[in-house]
């Protein structure tokens, strides 16, 4: 059943990628760059500010004019909270995580991983087909820094003044408590009015999570590998150094080009890692943080329709109070219009809870479809890019210690070994 559906679809995202009409990502009209990355204050209070520069993207874009603007990373928040509270439905794509603990080292490696990752991000949004035509953006890429600082102040005064209030809050979290412990005792849920091939997309997104996460982690363990073992040959060399130091002649010169070449061999490592940092590692992250945003969508369809249903639920309730009402002899009149007020108001409800459902479900069904092929065509590149660098680092590591035993046989003045073994020779 889900199982199987769920690999059909995983199979279906990852021939969209192998096909013939291979999946071509989309394209911005603009080419935005975050660069410039300038730190402020010290502890806690540290931050950093990024210039952020837009323009037509070369062969694409033709509108909006060049511009260039300053923010730090709690701008690049604000955007993207406000894309996902106008956009419900849409796929929003992922922010870095917030770190206290990096936040107080902001180490020069910290913050160049952040700005890659908030360029990943802006160009990703302005390249989406529903989120680069969001006010919310145009404002973000184009207000001078001053009128941007004006335009958060009345932003954070306009959204303290319409706060939901305490009570209005509690009693609409106890409705949705009751909603749930009635689905319980009845045995219900609101499964029963989704689309059945939808859940099935749901239950394959949430095990696919898990998955993305073991493959980082792995990866990243690969990473710390390579970055122990480039130090252990940096070591090695000064080690073998040192040791050369005890003798003369041929032997010294030996070490010393052990050395050398142990050094060469050891900075490629290190280069080595950074490029599994840049290449891999880092887009498996962002990739573990798209599922999270994947779900975040689903929770906000989840929600609505529950809201629906629970719509459909009080009207029903209050048409049966007004029948009961009409046939209750002696009524007041003002009474039965104020029930005949509540039937409508409900059954009012009930439409713009359903009109919300449908747009978001209907959104969903392009932002699913979008997903699967992203991930596929990011994967299977993945896989292909991995392949090849491991096969480059490979012949460049035997590269290497072949050039240290060609020189090693020349300090010595001996014949290359042959292909027999110490016991046949």
């Amino acid at each position: 059943g889900a199982t199987a559906a769920a690999t059909a679809a995983a199979a279906a995202g990852a021939g969209a990628g192998a096909s013939g009409s291979r999946y071509v990502p989309p394209q911005s009209e603009l080419q935005i760059s975050v660069t410039s990355p300038q730190k402020h204050g010290e502890g806690m209070g540290t931050f950093v500010t990024y210039q952020v520069a837009s323009g037509p993207a070369p062969g694409r874009g033709t509108g909006a004019p060049s511009c260039a603007v300053s923010r730090r990373f709690r701008d690049f928040a604000w955007l993207s909270q406000k894309l996902t509270e106008n956009n419900k439905g849409v796929i929003i794509p992922p922010l870095p995580e917030k770190s206290a603990v990096q936040k107080m080292k902001m180490t020069s490696g910290f913050i160049e991983a952040r700005r890659r990752q908030l360029q990943s991000f802006i160009n990703k949004v302005a390249a989406h087909p529903l989120l680069r035509e969001a006010p919310e953006l145009g404002t973000f890429l184009r207000a001078p820094d001053e009128q941007w600082q004006l335009e958060m102040a009345r932003w954070q005064a306009e959204a303290a003044a319409v706060q939901v209030p305490a009570m209005s809050g509690a009693l609409g979290w106890l409705k949705g408590l009751q909603h749930s412990a009635s689905n319980m005792v009845s045995g219900r849920s609101d499964d029963a009015m989704e689309d059945p091939e939808y859940i099935k997309v749901r239950d394959y997104v949430l095990s696919l999570e898990s998955h993305v996460a073991e493959v980082e982690r792995q990866v990243s363990r690969l990473v710390r590998k390579e970055a122990d073992l480039a130090d252990a040959l940096s070591d090695f060399g000064a080690a073998g150094e040192q040791l050369g130091k005890f003798d003369d002649g041929a032997m010294r010169a030996c070490f010393d080009v052990l050395s050398a070449r142990a050094g060469q061999i050891a900075a490629a490592a290190k280069a080595r890692v950074e490029h599994l940092v840049f290449e891999f590692e880092e887009p498996l992250h962002e990739a573990t943080r798209t599922i999270k945003s994947v779900q975040v969508a689903m929770e906000t369809r989840a929600h609505i329709l529950s809201a629906y249903v629970q719509a459909k639920g009080d009207f029903e309730t209050k048409k049966i109070r007004l029948a009961k009402l009409r046939g209750t002899p002696g009524l007041a009149e003002a009474k039965l219009s104020e029930a005949e007020r509540d039937v409508t108001v409900a059954e009012q409800q009930v439409r713009n809870t359903k009109l919300e459902y449908d747009t978001i479900a209907c959104r969903m069904t392009e932002e699913l479809n979008r997903f699967q092929k992203e991930r596929s065509h990011l994967m299977s590149g993945l896989m292909r890019r991995f392949a090849l660098t491991q096969a480059e680092f490979a012949a460049e590591n035997a590269k290497g210690w072949g050039a240290l035993l060609d020189d090693i046989q020349t300090q010595l003045g001996a014949a290359p070994p042959s292909a027999t073994s110490p016991t046949q020779a």
